[in-house]
């Protein structure tokens, strides 16, 4: 009986374990396709093969799976189990132009450039908006010019035969190496073969614009311009060269000079790819968001399969507000470009939280045996649209066995990236000490945009009117701000001014600074010498506060600060804690 139980749990592991793998390889082939397309652009081109075999053992006529396994074997430099894929790609779909474009590749690589040329052709007058097509057709001429020109009249048959082989010219296969390194996004491999490249050919705009374009990506941007310069040296106005410039605008935040640049191409060529998804890319930062989402819908009207229009799109949406319709855009971008790391860290970003929620308490020991004060608050925050959010804000304050609450509206309206303001009004029902009602305005303008080391360097003003029992007062706070060490270190001057009814007044000042230790625990501290407010009356204070923030998570930070304060009759330490939540 216990030898039979033996045997039948025998047989079950054994059946278990063959079951296993056989599980594991169940997959479909578009699964098997998906996996090998991602695997080929990491540049895993043996695995990309072992994966589109499987899927062709599935399904032997994939054509689409026969191309991606061509340009795989091109990938390991196996030109004859390339030229097969490729070719048995075409049986099955005559059209197919990637098919047609690998081969192409495959003869160019081969050395029959005869064979190449026409093939290369074919794909660039069917689809002119296909660069890489464009591009091995001028690799292919070129070369056959280099050969032709190295051709010496033949003296006779002797002499012909006695000829000695000629080294084929590298230049070609430098140019395309290197084009195949900058899309897999090796720009330092890509740098040193177009570097090569250009030893060989210093006067080749090709491969200046190319040059630029790798090193502008590794952000040595004065050095991608000097080969910008280089190649409209040699060929002025050439629109390459001139669109790389305006990517190097865009990189330093120079949205105005980027405009000028791309603008100037459109007026030549309105319906340059290139220069339309500059265009809008341009405008997303501009906050033109119509003319943005326009620019990159007439990249996919001559391109389809555009997968950076489909994420600028996606971008656009996203800014306004739309995080579904964005999702949706990067989704196809992702089908059109599987395993793209731009465009998974895009869709990786949670949804936006619309909600904020502000939590505060202060309690102040006041010296000369008068007692505490406190001071509490809460503020919710609904972001009606990227550019406008509503609050409402809430205010507890005791003194000297006296209460007063206060509730206070606000709208907050950004114009353009760089221009914010605000206004707000405030109430208090039977004030003892508060403001029977306030209204206050503010504004924010950011003359600097932000930069590696510097910036952005901001100006603003507040203004606000307290009206009390017995009197009134207006303040104007004019106030800049900027930030350093890589925006890391931000330090601020505001200079306060308060006039009462009576004609009253008192100046004074605001220093602070504000440092981000790490990117999730912040400090600040500051000094003031400037008037208060107090019941209506304008006393002067001086005051040294610090404090610091700490994200506990994305949605979630909590806050706490200390001051000491010194008046003409009392001095007060104040200590606060507060916490924000994002939902």
């Amino acid at each position: 009986m216990r030898r039979g139980r033996r045997l039948s749990f025998t047989a079950c592991l054994i059946l278990a374990v063959a079951a296993a793998p056989a599980a594991a390889l169940a997959q479909t082939v578009d699964e098997l396709y998906a996996s090998a397309v991602k695997a080929r652009q990491a540049q895993h081109f043996d695995e990309a093969a072992d994966l589109l075999k499987r899927a062709l053992a599935l399904k032997p006529d994939n054509a689409d799976a026969l191309v991606q396994l061509g340009f795989a074997e091109l990938g390991r430099n196996d030109l004859s189990a390339a030229r097969d894929a490729f070719s048995k790609a075409l049986s099955i779909a005559p059209t197919y132009r990637d098919a047609s474009f690998g081969m192409a590749e495959v003869e160019f690589r081969s050395g029959n450039l005869d064979a190449a040329l026409p093939l290369a052709e074919t794909v660039a007058k069917a689809d002119p908006a296909n660069t890489d097509a464009g591009k091995l057709v001028e690799n292919i001429r070129k070369a056959k010019q280099s050969a032709a020109s190295k051709l010496k009249p033949a003296a006779s048959t002797r002499a012909a035969a006695t000829m000695p082989h000629r080294r084929p010219d590298p230049l070609p296969g430098l140019v395309e190496e290197g084009r195949r390194l900058r899309q897999a996004g090796k720009l330092p491999e890509a740098e040193k073969v177009y570097r090569r490249a250009l030893k060989l050919a210093p006067k080749d705009t090709d491969i200046l614009v190319a040059l630029g374009l790798v090193v502008g990506s590794s952000q040595r941007l004065d050095e991608a311009d000097h080969f910008f310069d280089w190649a409209l040296a040699i060929k002025p106005g050439l629109l390459d060269a001139s669109l790389g410039k305006a990517r190097l605008a865009i990189w330093q935040g120079d949205a105005p000079r980027a405009r000028a640049l791309v603008d100037g191409v459109l007026a030549t060529a309105p319906d340059n790819v290139e220069a339309l998804s500059l265009d809008g890319k341009i405008a997303l930062i501009e906050a033109d968001y119509t003319r943005a989402g326009q620019s990159f819908q007439r990249v996919l009207a001559l391109e389809p399969k555009n997968a950076e229009a489909l994420v600028g799109i996606g971008d656009v949406r996203r800014a306004e507000g739309d995080d579904e319709a964005a999702r949706q855009a990067y989704h196809q971008a992702l089908v059109i470009e599987p395993g793209t790391a731009d465009i998974e860290q895009r869709l990786a970003v949670p949804p936006p939280r619309k909600w904020r929620l502000d939590l505060g308490s202060e309690v102040s020991d006041l010296t000369n045996g008068l007692g505490n004060w406190t001071d509490s608050s809460a503020g919710l925050a609904y972001r009606l649209s990227p550019r406008t959010t509503l609050s409402g804000h809430t205010r507890l304050a005791t003194r000297f066995g006296r209460t007063d609450a206060q509730i206070e509206g606000r709208i907050d309206q950004a114009f353009t990236p760089a221009f914010s303001a605000y206004a707000l009004a405030a109430a208090t029902p039977d004030a003892d000490f508060l403001a029977r009602y306030s209204i206050g305005a503010g504004a924010s303008w950011q003359v600097v945009a932000p930069a590696k080391a510097f910036g952005p360097l901001s100006l603003n003003i507040d203004a606000r009117y307290d009206n009390f029992a017995d009197t009134s007062v207006t303040s104007i706070q004019p106030w800049i701000q900027g930030y350093v060490l890589d925006g890391r270190l931000g330090l601020s001057a505001r200079w306060v001014h308060a006039q009462d009814e009576i004609g009253t007044r008192a100046d004074g000042y605001v220093l602070r600074a504000d440092l981000a230790v790490t990117p999730r625990f912040n400090v600040f501290a500051g000094y003031a010498d400037a008037p208060e407010i107090d019941d209506g009356a304008l006393v002067p204070t001086r005051t040294v506060f610090g404090g610091i923030s700490f994200d506990v998570s994305d949605p979630l930070t909590l806050r706490a600060s200390i001051a000491h304060e010194e008046r003409p009759t009392f001095d007060r330490n104040i200590f606060g804690l507060g916490l924000t939540a994002r939902f």
